[in-house]
C-alpha cells in the first residue's frame, strides 16, 4: 500500500469506518486529508515507495480501493507537490 502523506494543508484526518473490523479487514490506518469546503473536494497525497516505482514503470496499473456502500467521484493525478487545488 502507498503509504499516505500529512501536509501543511492537512487539515483532517480520516479514521476507520464504524463497523470497521480489524479482525475480518486489516488494520486500518488514519488518512490524512485537506478538505476545501468551497470546492466541495476532499484531497489527500501518497508517497510511491521504491517497489511502487518499480511496478509502475514494469506497466502495473495503479488501484483506487473505496471502502464503504456505494463509488464517489474520484480523481487521481501525478502532481509536482502537495499544494491545494
Amino acid at each position: 500500500m502507498m503509504p499516505p502523506l500529512k501536509t501543511n494543508h492537512t487539515n483532517v484526518m480520516l479514521g476507520a469506518p464504524v463497523d470497521w473490523d480489524p479482525a475480518v479487514h486489516g488494520e486500518c490506518i488514519g488518512l490524512p486529508v485537506h478538505r476545501d469546503q468551497q470546492q466541495g473536494v476532499w484531497l489527500s497525497w501518497y508517497q510511491p515507495t521504491e517497489q511502487d516505482i518499480a511496478n509502475i514503470l514494469a506497466g502495473m496499473p495503479i488501484r483506487l480501493s473505496v471502502f464503504g456502500n456505494g463509488h464517489p467521484p474520484v480523481a487521481i493525478s501525478v502532481t509536482a507537490g502537495t499544494e491545494p487545488l
